[in-house]
C-alpha cells in the first residue's frame, strides 16, 4: 500500500482535527508551555478513539517559522508521540509579502524550509495558494509546483500533497495529472463562508474521494458566542481587523449567532445541552451523512488554546446535531448573507 493510500485511509478515521495556527499567529504567542497541554491533550483524545491526531500547521504562522518551531519541540519532549500524528504544513507562500512561491526551485526550498525546522518528516504538504502569475496562458493550474511536490514525496521528504484554497477546475486538473498523490483538500467552510458547497468544490472533492479539511470552522469565533463587540477580540489577533467584526458588519453578522442560541441550543433539553461551538461543528459533520456528498469526508479544524476548549472541541457525542437541526440551520442560511469579506481587513 503506497503512503497516500494509507494517509488517506488514516484520514478517513478522523472527525476533528486540530489547527495550530492561533498559537503562534499573534503577538505575544500563546506560551509554549500552555500550547504543549493542548496539542498533548489533542492525540490522547486521539488515541482514546484508536486514530491518529490531525495537526495542521504552517511555514508563516508567525515569524521565523515559530509555528513550526513549537511542534519540533513537542515532538523533541515526546518523541514517542510522533508517529500518532498526521502533520499537514501549508507554505509555499511568502506571508509577509503575500506573494506565492510556486515556482519549482521555490517550492522546493520551502518544503526542505519547512522539514528542517519542524525537525523531520511532514505527512502533507499544501501550498498555501496557487501561484497563477508563472501559469502559461493555456494552464488552468501551475504545474511546476507540483512537479516539486511529486518529487519530494517519491524521494520520501514528504508524505503527500494537499491543494489549499482553490476552486473546482482546479482540483480536477490537478487530480488528473497528480491523483496518486493528492491526500486531501484543505477550504475553508463555516456557516458564515458557505461557498464550497455551491460553486462545486465539495462535489468534485466527493466524485475523487478526496478528504476535505474544513478551516475557520467556528467563523473565526464568531460562532463561539463569544464576540459581541470588536473589544471583545484580543489586542494581537488577526481576527480584529477582519471586517467580519466591525460596525453594521457585525451587527449583522451576529443575527445568525443569535438565531443558533435562540432556535438551536436554547431548544435542546438538559440532558442534550451542547455549546454554540459544538453546533457549528456539528453542522460541519453534519454533511458527512449526507447522500450529495458520500464520496468525500469533511474534517474541521478549530484550534484551541487552552485545555477547556480542546474539550469542547473535541467531543465527538456532543458536537452533532440532529436531521431537523440541520434543516432548520439550512432554511436560515438559505435568506442570510454573510457581511464583509473573507480576507476584507479594516484599520481604524
Amino acid at each position: 500500500m503506497s503512503k497516500v493510500i494509507q494517509l488517506r485511509k488514516e484520514l478517513s478515521k478522523i472527525s476533528t482535527g486540530y489547527g495550530l495556527m492561533s498559537l503562534t499567529w499573534k503577538e505575544p504567542p500563546v506560551p509554549m508551555d500552555q500550547a504543549f497541554k493542548t496539542m498533548h491533550q489533542v492525540i490522547k483524545l486521539a488515541q482514546a478513539r484508536n486514530h491518529k491526531a490531525f495537526f495542521n500547521v504552517g511555514e508563516f504562522y508567525g515569524p521565523d517559522y515559530r509555528n513550526l518551531t513549537y511542534c519540533k519541540e513537542f515532538f523533541a519532549k515526546y518523541p514517542d508521540l510522533r508517529k500518532d500524528v498526521i502533520i499537514s504544513c501549508k507554505g509555499a507562500y511568502d506571508g509577509i509579502n503575500f506573494v506565492c512561491q510556486g515556482k519549482h526551485d521555490q517550492v522546493i526550498d520551502s518544503v526542505k524550509a519547512c522539514v528542517q525546522n519542524i525537525g523531520g518528516y511532514i505527512d502533507i504538504f499544501e501550498p498555501a495558494r496557487l501561484d497563477m502569475e508563472i501559469c502559461s496562458k493555456d494552464e488552468v493550474y501551475p504545474r511546476e509546483t507540483f512537479e516539486a511536490l511529486a518529487e519530494l514525496i517519491e524521494e520520501g521528504v514528504i508524505g503527500a500533497m494537499s491543494l489549499s484554497e482553490v476552486v473546482a477546475k482546479e482540483i480536477t486538473a490537478v487530480h488528473k495529472d497528480f491523483a496518486k498523490y493528492l491526500a486531501c483538500v484543505e477550504v475553508e467552510l463555516s456557516m458564515f463562508t458557505t461557498d464550497i458547497l455551491h460553486n462545486d468544490v465539495a462535489k468534485v472533492c466527493s466524485e475523487y474521494g478526496l478528504i476535505i479539511i474544513c478551516y475557520s470552522p467556528l467563523g473565526r469565533g464568531l460562532l463561539t458566542g463569544q464576540i459581541k463587540t470588536n473589544n471583545d477580540i484580543p489586542e494581537g489577533s488577526y481576527q480584529k481587523a477582519i471586517s467580519w467584526f466591525h460596525g453594521d458588519r457585525l451587527k449583522q453578522n451576529l443575527v445568525l449567532v443569535q438565531f443558533l442560541e435562540n432556535e438551536i441550543r436554547l431548544k435542546r433539553d438538559a440532558a442534550h445541552a451542547v455549546s454554540l461551538t459544538q453546533i457549528a461543528l456539528g453542522w460541519i459533520k453534519h454533511f458527512n451523512s449526507r447522500k450529495e456528498f458520500s464520496g468525500a469526508r469533511f474534517i474541521p479544524i478549530p484550534s484551541g488554546s487552552t485545555l477547556d476548549k480542546i474539550e469542547q472541541n473535541f467531543d465527538e457525542d456532543k458536537c452533532k446535531i440532529t436531521d431537523e437541526e440541520f434543516t432548520k440551520i439550512e432554511d436560515f442560511l438559505k435568506n442570510f448573507e454573510t457581511q464583509g469579506g473573507r480576507y476584507e481587513f479594516v484599520h481604524e
